[in-house]
């Protein structure tokens, strides 16, 4: 997601929608379609599979591209009806944010079946894939990145070389959780005795937390480029059809907004078409789950941005 400079829509940078929440009712008929065409490629990836062991980048490129043109909306989920805090679905397929899209394409590449979808998907979601608001995968640099190291592989030094670089910040999660206020939680009325509990509960979940540091490997932007500002084809083809991408603004000084400084503010994936490496992401920008040709997409950015760079995962 692109610098933000008013407090609602960042917000939204928080990748798994964790300070907002939306209770906007699914598009039922695009929902079934997505999901429909979702899990018949699915099923021909894995039919495929049995004559031939299909590689992992091209299970992601076609589930990926079954979603293209999904809508982009924040804090689409949640923990279910059994959710504490956020009773928003656990799945859906007619909206995207850009991790809750990573998150179904590698659940789906991930899965033999349909049924392993869902447990699949909840691993990459929580902590030893236990749903609760706390376990939440809130944060790319201290959670969602660290706790699925058993199903992904940093290959951010394959990709950098010797021009990898180290983006160091302290994740404050019981101050993030004590920013957070009744628009956090579902309330019929937010003014209420028991939306205001259910608030002091929420934040008291914070006091299980310390402050930690993280430091997440990236490749640099400038690294993109040769010395005769040519780009750099070699390190572009080092970078795997499929793996994931996120974009790393190194101790981003969002504290007082939400409470704790970051590391990472996007997600997507790499999909190479020929010779040609593009980003497929749910874009905030654009409203929609998209394509761009990968060098674009980071030429927007000057050398003073806040984004620095990308750190780089692949499956196992």
């Amino acid at each position: 997601m692109n610098i933000l400079n008013r407090i609602k829509p960042l917000a939204g940078v928080l990748l798994s929608a964790s300070l907002i929440s939306t209770t906007l009712i699914a598009d039922e008929s695009l929902n079934a379609a997505n999901k429909a065409a979702f899990f018949a490629t699915l099923n021909t990836n894995n039919t495929a599979s049995e004559t031939a062991s299909l590689p992992n980048h091209l299970k992601i490129e076609y589930l990926s591209a079954t979603l293209l043109n999904a809508p982009y909306v924040d804090g689409s989920l949640g923990e279910g009806e059994q959710g504490k805090y956020d009773k928003d679905p656990l799945v859906r397929f007619d909206v995207f944010d850009c991790t809750t899209y990573v998150e179904a394409v590698l659940a789906g590449a991930l899965s033999n079946s349909q049924e392993d979808f869902m447990p699949n998907l909840m691993k990459l979601r929580y902590k030893e894939g236990k749903v609760s608001f706390a376990t939440r995968n809130h944060f790319p640099s201290a959670d969602w990145i660290p706790n699925n190291q058993d199903l992904l592989i940093d290959i951010t030094d394959q990709v950098a070389g010797s021009l990898i670089a180290i983006a160091k910040t302290v994740i404050d999660k019981p101050a993030w959780y004590q920013k957070m206020t009744e628009d956090r939680l579902q309330c019929e009325d937010e003014s209420s005795i028991a939306c205001r509990t259910l608030l002091n509960q929420l934040q008291a979940e914070g006091k299980s937390f310390l402050p930690e540091s993280v430091e997440t490997p990236y490749t640099p932007l400038t690294a993109l480029y040769l010395d005769d500002h040519s780009a750099n084809l070699s390190l572009l083809d080092r970078i795997p059809s499929g793996s994931i991408i996120s974009m790393v603004r190194p101790n981003w000084d969002i504290k007082k907004w939400i409470g704790t400084n970051m590391n990472v503010s996007h997600q997507s994936i790499a999909i190479r078409k020929g010779d040609t490496l593009f980003l497929r992401h749910a874009s905030q920008t654009h409203k929609k789950v998209m394509d761009v040709d990968f060098l674009e997409y980071f030429a927007q950015y000057k050398p003073t941005s806040s984004l620095q760079g990308f750190n780089i995962q692949a499956l196992r």
